[in-house]
């Protein structure tokens, strides 16, 4: 089901006060990034990108978010805007994070409860983005909000922030809401797996293990260079003794979203922005589909 048709999606009423300011940095948004259906995607795949970046598993041996420094879990926010900075491709503001459609647009993350972001005085009376994360859960909530003091609570912490209370929170106007995006890859792998898949010599061929057991499971990029821990480890997907030729006689074809979106999307493939699905046909109008575009023989 799309995501805007889905009870996540959550505009405020025509006659609320910010209903103005909110349905034009909706618009806004959409159209930096191309449309409702591009944004599904991207979210798909924007959380996990910037989380797997952090946890930087080809560099550090680490896997999840656990695994991170309380400082470099601090840093995810600061990760999150430039990602999101990037992918809408937007600059950045004169007093705020970004300037989208002419509009200073602040940004706020949070991994903690319903609503956890902290809001600085400067950013009081300001537009902002809102970002959830629950990586336990792969879930995330995407919202906007104009910032008014009525909306916040009353008391202040040392650095003078205060947050949403649980009635002013009614006001943000939800683009998502508990919306699944890609799940950390190594939490559905078993040590054991992670451990054979990782022993295997060669990139190339840790990658053919990696996608012949874990079919129609979308990796970013960032756990392709992992698991391939080589530098060149595009390379290890294509043809020409890639990980592609050697699953190419079991019929397994390697997809990749920035290629192959529209076949992806015709075999019913969930995916987001640069992540590679392995795939299997089980009929034959799914063969013919990748035979036809040129992933089996």
């Amino acid at each position: 089901m799309s995501l805007f048709d889905d009870s996540g999606y959550q505009p405020l009423s025509v006659t609320h006060i910010d209903y103005s300011d909110l349905s034009g940095l909706e618009r806004d948004l959409l159209a930096a990034v191309k449309g409702k259906e591009l944004f599904e995607e991207k979210l798909r795949s924007f959380f996990r990108s910037a989380i797997d970046e952090v946890i930087d598993t080809a560099r550090t041996g680490r896997y999840f978010l656990s695994d991170l420094e309380k400082t470099e879990k601090t840093y995810l926010g600061t990760k999150f805007e430039i990602l999101l900075r990037d992918w809408l491709q937007v600059p950045r503001g004169v007093r705020m994070d970004l300037l989208i459609g002419g509009q200073e647009v602040d940004v706020k993350s949070t991994t903690g409860g319903k609503s956890g972001w902290m809001i600085p005085l400067e950013a009081i009376g300001e537009l902002l983005i809102l970002l959830r994360v629950n990586e336990e859960a792969s879930t995330c909530a995407v919202g906007i909000v104009r910032a008014r003091q009525q909306y916040l609570r009353s008391g202040e912490n040392r650095d003078k922030k205060t947050s949403f209370s649980a009635e002013g929170t009614r006001n943000i106007w939800w683009m998502a809401q508990d919306f699944a995006y890609t799940p950390n890859f190594w939490t559905i792998v078993s040590t054991a797996d992670r451990q054979e898949i990782m022993a295997v010599r060669g990139g190339s061929k840790r990658l053919a293990m990696l996608f012949e057991r874990y079919q129609g499971v979308p990796l970013s990029r960032v756990q392709i260079q992992a698991v391939a821990a080589q530098d060149d480890f595009m390379k290890r997907i294509r043809s020409n003794q890639g990980a592609r030729d050697l699953l190419r006689p079991q019929g397994i074809a390697i997809l990749y979203s920035e290629i192959d979106r529209d076949l992806m999307h015709r075999l019913g493939l969930s995916f987001g922005y640069r992540e590679f699905v392995s795939f299997k046909a089980d009929n034959q109008a799914d063969a013919k589909l990748l035979r036809e575009a040129g992933h089996i023989d």
